[in-house]
């Protein structure tokens, strides 16, 4: 009796150990920021965006990073999240960097393609596109060269900022065009990007190119013809074989295709840092920089290959450049750094293949000649020309002067393109879904349907859209991305300063709980359209 009592008195002292030991684990989760320690703001935002960074990038390649400002730093002494996460249909460039200080999915901020088609006017858009706003900085434009963030719906962190009447200066720079301004927002004081061998911007943000941009072009003009590159270390042996180039010709237009197009953006970064004393106020400046040489190259070569690999390790030293300059001038703990990717990429069709996974490519131009003439037999010829006029990234575009001289109903003829594209496309398709499906409410169960309704934009989507099979792509690059699977949809995440705490976190984050992480810090409302939430288990 006295051993069973011993027994169970011990076993009901190491539940309340146990209990004892939950208890600290969530008080400690839930544990609250001193108030005067949530009204202390950094001096800067920095936000370091690179194109086509899938998650694993930073793991693969982690024994390639030297730089002493580098990933690694970051890696180690930020909120890391390995695997945050794009919500969308379809990752790409405009949209990924649209989300990223929006932190809204397309449905509320308008861009869900880098490019769509305008059924109505019949001409195709491009996301950043602004006749009202020429391009400044080149010899001759064209008005349809113009830019600005005006398709941009809903406001972005720099804009919060500015309505909350902080004399904050906000900068997006990148060599898309794109980039620098989803990330800039409305009131960017300057977005920059590179055409033509120099930076440029638009009459949305000045009359006249800046005297530190004109500065900055003037040395691009006056450097040395061939860029040299060395990277430290040996190949991780996860990449495929390859040649790398280490000369590269600066006027070569390739050229921004290598670690020369890193090495110009972290150029410009530090320019902006130094001739706009960024940093050095009382109010919060922002400063955007997204890297797209990743990107560029990443199409050509693919994210197996030696040569991303090596690209990845020279990127590591460029951002070790610019985080050295930052903490000299700033200095990190009045800094706010956050690390991301606008978006992953798939492997190539042939390596998957070649690795026995079931890929292929879709011949989007193939598919709209012979969709045209499976509804040439169905509906009859039209007079107001072809039924389908455009078919971008896997969206359908039907003729809607066709289809209003018809008896049946727009719903109707979604359903006849629907019909017609699963008899035409025997593979490589999951789910092809119309307009008015979306709109009902009618789509497919999941993450499938979760991404048509926040990816769906009326009048810019696609009346049928086409949701790829895995490892199944829009024929184009050697490699790409425009899905939602998760090697499309999975970049890290880092935030760095003095409001984190360091470490690895397996929390569920996505790309959309940026925007509201900073805005809580910086003391802010949150953007018009953002859906996320603040990673409150990462701050202090």
């Amino acid at each position: 009796m006295l051993k069973h009592l011993f027994t169970r008195n011990i076993l009901m002292f190491g539940l309340l150990l146990a209990g004892a030991a939950v208890l600290q684990i969530h008080s400690t989760a839930l544990a609250q920021t001193p108030l005067k320690t949530h009204l202390q703001k950094p001096k800067l935002v920095l936000v370091v965006v690179v194109d086509q960074c899938r998650s694993d990038t930073l793991t693969r390649f982690h024994s390639r990073f030297k730089a002493t400002h580098g990933l690694k730093m970051l890696m180690d002494k930020g909120a890391y999240y390995p695997n945050a996460t794009y919500d969308m249909l379809q990752s790409m460039t405009c949209p990924g960097h649209a989300t990223i200080l929006s932190g809204a999915y397309p449905y509320a901020m308008g861009i869900p393609l880098n490019e769509w088609y305008d059924n109505r006017a019949q001409a195709s858009v491009y996301c950043a596109e602004d006749h009202q706003s020429p391009l400044i900085g080149l010899e001759s434009t064209k008005p349809e060269d113009g830019m600005s963030p005006r398709r941009l719906r809903g406001s972005t962190v720099g804009d919060e900022l500015k309505l909350a009447g902080y004399k904050s200066r906000v900068i997006g720079i990148a060599l898309k065009d794109r980039s620098a301004i989803m990330l800039g927002g409305h009131q960017a004081d300057m977005a920059i990007w590179y055409e033509e061998g120099r930076w440029v911007t638009s009459k949305y943000y000045a009359e006249s190119l800046p005297a530190w941009v004109k500065s900055l072009n003037a040395e691009l003009a006056a450097q040395p013809k061939v860029f040299k590159w060395t990277v430290p270390g040996q190949p991780t042996g996860l990449s495929l074989a390859g040649q790398v180039t280490r000369e590269v010709n600066v006027q070569d237009k390739a050229a921004i295709a290598t670690p020369y197009g890193t090495h110009l953006t972290t150029q410009a970064a530090i320019r902006a840092l130094r001739e706009l004393n960024l940093g050095q106020s009382e109010h919060p400046d922002l400063l955007a920089v997204s890297y797209s040489s990743h990107d560029i190259l990443g199409h050509q070569k693919g994210p197996n290959s030696l040569e991303m690999e090596e690209f990845s390790a020279h990127e590591d030293q460029s951002l070790g450049e610019l985080l050295k300059e930052v903490d000299q001038r700033v200095g990190l703990a009045n800094t706010l750094v956050v690390f991301t990717g606008d978006h992953g990429v798939a492997p190539a069709v042939s390596e998957a293949k070649a690795m026995k996974m079931p890929a292929g490519s879709i011949n989007g131009k193939k598919l709209l000649e012979a969709l045209n003439q499976e509804l040439v037999k169905k509906l009859g010829k039209s007079r107001e020309g072809d039924w389908i006029l455009r078919i971008r990234s896997l969206n359908v575009y039907p003729n809607l002067k066709a289809i209003s001289g018809q008896k049946r109903t727009r719903a109707e003829i979604e359903a006849e393109i629907q019909s017609a594209i699963r008899r035409i496309q025997t593979e490589g398709l999951a789910h092809v879904v119309t307009r008015t499906e979306i709109l009902r409410g009618e789509v497919p169960a999941g993450r499938y349907g979760e991404q048509l309704r926040r990816s769906f934009v009326e009048g810019q989507s696609g009346d049928v859209i086409m949701i790829p099979a895995a490892f199944w792509v829009d024929e184009g690059a050697y490699a790409t991305h425009m899905s939602g699977y998760n090697y499309d949809r999975e970049v890290p995440l880092i935030l760095m300063g003095a409001r984190f705490k360091p470490g690895v976190y397996g929390q569920a984050a996505r790309v959309i709980d940026i925007a509201p992480t900073l805005t809580h810090v910086l003391g802010t409302v949150s953007p018009s359209g953002s859906d996320g939430r603040v990673l409150h288990e990462a701050l202090k």
